[in-house]
């Protein structure tokens, strides 16, 4: 089995416990309203006279009062958990012994587990991400057709993060990207192994832009790379890069 396919399995397995693990929150919230409710049985006194308390000053459940906490303190102060799932359009640019067209983009997979760490109030806060990606390039082969490389990365962005607004919560976030190689392949398969001639390893840098609505958020990222990722004479000065997409679920 290969490498990226144990990741991917990873990825899912950890993704089951984050969402069983929200479920089992929510069960318990509805519990403790369970009990709260069945304790509050004792009839008020018929002797003295009730008074009708405004809405204002009436108790709260504890269903009520955590959004409302919540919604004062900000979404953003607290440590948030998340699994994000996009993709890219990724290229490589590199210097080629022999003459050929420059690379066009291909569509790949983005899948991550992402955790967000305020600092202060939630202004600025570190996200750490851990990302199995596909990246590569397509071009024109000898006979006519396409040729489509593909590189699986796995990813460890660490960016820092600024948060905006309120319940339209804007953000942007800026890091380095630490990559390394886990498997490549060619289609249409020439017989050769991509892992062969590049590095198995590369450093990248990230910038983007997002938009959170409840618990969901949507993010626009440009990542570039800046380290040469080439481990052959026939081309040099190989970088990769990629525009993507993606959603987060954030706990």
């Amino acid at each position: 089995m290969k490498f990226s396919t144990l990741l991917l399995t990873f990825f899912s397995l950890i993704i089951i416990v984050m969402l069983s693990y929200s479920n089992v929150q929510a069960s318990g919230i509805s519990i403790d309203n369970t009990i709260v409710m069945m304790q509050d049985t004792t009839p008020p006194p018929t002797a003295t006279p009730t008074t009708t308390m405004a809405p204002d000053t009436m108790p709260k459940t504890t269903a009520e009062a955590k959004p409302e906490k919540e919604k004062k303190e900000g979404f953003n102060s607290k440590t948030r958990f998340g699994i994000r799932a996009g993709g890219v359009i990724s290229k490589q640019d590199y210097e080629s012994s022999t003459p050929t067209e420059d690379p066009e983009g291909k569509v790949g997979l983005d899948l991550g587990l992402l955790c967000t760490i305020p600092i202060g109030g939630g202004f600025f806060a570190l996200q750490p991400e851990l990302h199995w990606v596909q990246k590569g390039y397509k071009t024109p082969n000898a006979v006519g057709g396409e040729l489509t490389l593909n590189l699986d990365y796995f990813e460890i962005p660490l960016l820092a993060r600024v948060n905006f607004g309120g319940s339209l919560k804007i953000f942007a976030f800026a890091g380095p990207s630490f990559g390394w190689l886990l498997d490549g392949s060619f289609d249409p398969d020439n017989g050769q192994d991509p892992t062969d001639y590049f590095k198995e390893t590369e450093t990248s840098g990230v910038v983007g832009l997002g938009v959170g609505i409840g618990t969901f958020e949507v993010d626009l990222r440009y990542v570039a790379g800046l380290s040469d990722v080439s481990d052959t004479q026939n081309f040099k000065d190989a970088k990769n890069s990629s525009f993507g997409a993606g959603i987060s679920l954030k706990f």
